[in-house]
């Protein structure tokens, strides 16, 4: 059984972190190996060679997968799915995880 995917926003990730999700913006795509999502406070690369992906840039997604920490300190996530969020408020998303931060629910 896999552990459940800790709801994050990119500034929040730790190195303790395992499977994570995190709602954002397709900044880039990468051919089909990679994409840059944007949650407004920060950037991280996914690694979508191993999911069916048929978003466009500017595209609003949630991504759930393997939070990976290379040598260099960069954090990229292994993509396990990707859900298309376009129907999503952000604004009030981020509210919500804020309140949920301050009651140290994530």
């Amino acid at each position: 059984m896999r552990e459940p995917a800790i709801q994050r926003m990119i500034v929040d990730l730790k190195s303790s972190d395992n499977r994570v999700q995190i709602t954002g913006y397709i900044k880039e795509i990468v051919g089909n190996d990679y994409l840059v999502l944007n949650d407004k406070t920060g950037d991280i690369k996914v690694n979508i060679k191993n999911v069916e992906f048929l978003f466009k840039q500017n595209a609003l997604i949630n991504v759930i997968g393997e939070l990976n920490i290379t040598m260099g300190g960069e954090k990229e996530v292994g993509a396990e799915i990707i859900q298309d969020k376009k129907n999503l408020n952000f604004e009030y998303y981020e509210k919500l995880y804020d309140i949920k931060k301050e009651l140290k629910l994530v």
